[in-house]
């Protein structure tokens, strides 16, 4: 699927973004400037763009070392 494929879903955007922010919150590395500076920066990212930002941080993941494997292969079971 092609970046010009992607349909901007609402509640399927929302949801990923959400799932983010959490993440960025909870990161004890940031600090709340750079918190605040990401959660912006997400806020304004389009579903193509959502899409683009997933397919490098998992692309990073993977190409860092198997240790991401396992849960793919867990969250794929899941349905």
């Amino acid at each position: 699927m092609t970046i010009d494929q992607i349909i901007d879903l609402p509640f399927t955007t929302d949801a990923m973004k959400a799932a983010v922010e959490r993440r960025i919150i909870q990161a004890p590395e940031l600090s709340d400037q750079e918190k605040h500076d990401l959660s912006v920066t997400l806020a304004g990212l389009d579903a193509p763009r959502l899409a683009t930002l997933v397919e490098t941080v998992l692309g990073h993941a993977i190409e860092s070392g198997p240790e991401i494997l396992p849960y793919l292969k867990r969250i794929g079971q899941q349905g």
